[in-house]
């Protein structure tokens, strides 16, 4: 998606902005945003049922409580990735030597998948190149 001001590069922010006195949710670029911004002071974003802030959610990493979850949805989705060798959900372990070759694989594929999506989204396209031709070579292994 496009942004919605210049129309010209990629929308990667949501912004309200203030349109008659009417609240507007505006996709933006970063260059857009920078440019709509500079000279606000940002607003601290803070579960209202227990006070936490986003700065204390990242130093403690951790929720205060159930809404936290529903404020803080992004900031917690990263903290999981990080945690999670790149899910966005909880990923339990299983011994290394229960998991069959086949099982090995998948999880070497949806890692890779991962890696991809990133080496993509940073323009790595020699990294991203490396790691296809890695999947295709699993692929071919597992017959996945």
């Amino acid at each position: 998606m496009l942004c919605e001001r210049c129309k010209q590069r990629p929308a990667v922010n949501e912004v309200v902005v203030m349109e008659q006195d009417v609240p507007v949710k505006k996709r933006l670029c970063r260059q857009c945003t920078v440019e709509l911004m500079t000279g606000y002071v940002p607003v601290v974003k803070r579960c209202p049922t227990c006070q936490m802030t986003r700065q204390d959610l990242l130093r403690v990493r951790k929720a205060g409580c159930a809404t936290c979850y529903t404020v803080f949805r992004d900031e917690l989705i990263k903290i999981t990735r990080q945690y999670q060798q790149g899910h966005d959900h909880h990923i339990g372990s299983v011994p290394d030597q229960l998991r069959t070759p086949h099982e090995r694989i998948e999880e070497r594929l949806e890692k890779l998948a991962g890696e991809l999506t990133r080496a993509v989204e940073q323009e790595d396209y020699e990294r991203a190149a490396r790691i296809q031709k890695e999947m295709k070579q699993l692929e071919g292994q597992g017959d996945v």
